[in-house]
């Protein structure tokens, strides 16, 4: 089974480099581009398409929730985890309705983190197995018509 593909969101250097970390280290994810603002995730997010987009709320140009909103416009089934040190109860409820799958505040201890992004990732898993199982499907019908 493949990696399943991350996209960092974040305009701290330190946080991103934190996040690759745990995501390549102790999930065994694999990290394929990063961004610093939310106009370079949208663009990024169309040019790669990962599996999962990890995003920051508070971001200079365009904000986190925005970005995602713009992701999910693009994709309406793209995966997005918030990671954000703001975890009041309004700004989790706001970012969860408008389609993230999580929201993980970033001073969480790494078993919280972990548990949260393995099931998203199973999520994920679940989802790209079924997608080609399909296409699998559709090939083998492609081929049986050809006949």
């Amino acid at each position: 089974m493949k990696k399943v593909t991350f996209l960092i969101v974040d305009d701290s250097p330190m946080w991103r480099k934190v996040i690759r970390r745990f995501i390549e280290e102790k999930l065994g994810g694999k990290v394929i581009a990063e961004a610093e603002d939310g106009i370079e995730a949208v663009k990024l997010y169309k040019r790669f398409k990962p599996d999962v987009v990890t995003m920051d709320i508070e971001m200079p140009k365009l904000d986190g929730i925005s970005a995602m909103e713009e992701i999910l416009k693009f994709n309406k089934s793209a995966t997005v985890i918030i990671i954000s040190s703001k975890g009041e109860e309004d700004v989790v409820r706001k970012a969860l309705l408008k389609g993230a799958r999580d929201f993980i505040v970033k001073n969480l201890e790494i078993e919280k983190w972990t548990k949260r992004f393995e099931k998203v990732i199973k999520e994920v898993e679940t989802k790209n197995s079924k997608i080609s199982i399909f296409v699998n499907i559709k090939n083998y019908i492609n081929r049986f018509k050809r006949q």
